[in-house]
C-alpha cells in the first residue's frame, strides 16, 4: 500500500498538474467496484492509503494516458 498523496504528488511533479485528476476520473468506475471512494482521491488526506488492487487500476490509467508506470518503491 502507498499513500495516495505520494502518488498524486509524483504525478504532478513528473507529468503535469492535471495528470492526477485525469487518472482519477478515468478510474472511477473501476475503483468504485472495489469499494474505494474516488472523492477522497482528488484531494487525498495525508493518511489515505491506496490498496494494491486500486493502485493497479490507477497505474493502468497512468500507463494508458501517459505511457508511464510507477512502482510503489518510487512513491515512498
Amino acid at each position: 500500500m502507498v499513500k495516495a498523496v505520494s502518488f498524486k504528488n509524483w504525478c504532478i511533479e513528473n507529468i503535469t498538474p492535471q495528470s492526477w485528476p485525469r487518472i482519477v476520473l478515468k478510474s472511477i468506475p473501476e475503483i468504485r467496484e472495489k469499494g474505494f471512494d474516488s472523492n477522497g482521491l482528488q484531494d487525498p488526506p495525508e493518511d489515505l492509503m491506496i490498496p494494491e488492487d486500486v493502485m493497479a487500476i490507477l497505474n493502468k490509467w497512468l500507463h494508458e494516458l501517459y505511457d508511464i508506470k510507477v512502482e510503489e518503491e518510487m512513491l515512498i
